[in-house]
């Protein structure tokens, strides 16, 4: 009779787990697979190190000025002209004209809203699309966002796993889905790009709207 038990016991254990696997981890981990950017369409284009730095250079003088105009995703109070911008990495599609910039702002903490006892720094994250133009390159803000990191490193670790592993939404026809990883050949021909031609145009339009008629133009599209 005890060793039925034991039996009985141990089969509902081995049960359980199965039940607990596919219930809960299964379907998790199938997720986090599939949205891994295929080898096949991994993006391995490399711009020689000079090029590389005046990028570098050039993007970090206009994230500065978005930090001056408190646009874009530093709308926030908490950025300032000591603010610093670290570019993390960035992604170029085959013609390197069209540019991916995984960027950490690190500001000290009595910036924050409730500052972090016994921390000097905090760190935040986010991503922008750029397209080159002639000798300077059009920002649009892209996300995903993290904030209130201590850890550079970590939240360095966290933006890009955001953005080269699970950028992939289930969702792939709505307002704000995403397709492709950003180290995807595909995401170079995405939907993201056609919004920022559709901006690009608005803004071409209001420049010349503004133009013609300054009198009734009051602010620039968003």
């Amino acid at each position: 009779m005890k060793k039925a038990k034991i039996l009985f016991a141990g089969i509902f254990l081995v049960l359980g787990l199965t039940f607990f696997y596919f219930t809960f981890l299964y379907g998790c981990l199938e997720f986090r697979r599939n949205t891994d950017t295929p080898d096949k369409f991994l993006n391995h284009s490399i711009i020689r190190q000079e090029d590389y730095n005046k990028d570098k250079s050039t993007l970090l003088v206009q994230f500065k000025k978005l930090i001056e105009e408190h646009s874009g995703f530093f709308k926030s109070s908490e950025y300032f002209e000591g603010t610093e911008i670290i570019i993390d990495t960035i992604v170029y599609n085959s013609k390197y004209d069209k540019l991916a910039i995984l960027i950490i702002t690190k500001n000290p903490t009595s910036r924050q809203l409730i500052p972090t006892r016994n921390e000097a720094w905090y760190y935040n994250a986010t991503s922008y699309l750029g397209v080159r133009l002639n000798d300077s390159i059009s920002l649009s803000w892209l996300g995903n966002n993290f904030t209130n990191s201590t850890d550079s490193a970590e939240i360095s670790h966290d933006i890009r796993e955001a953005c080269f592993r699970n950028f992939v939404t289930t969702d792939t026809v709505g307002e704000y889905a995403h397709k492709y990883n950003l180290n995807d050949t595909r995401f170079w021909t995405s939907n993201e790009w056609v919004k920022i031609e559709k901006k690009k145009l608005e803004m071409i339009e209001f420049e010349e709207m503004k133009r013609k008629h300054p009198e009734d133009v009051n602010e620039q599209p968003k």
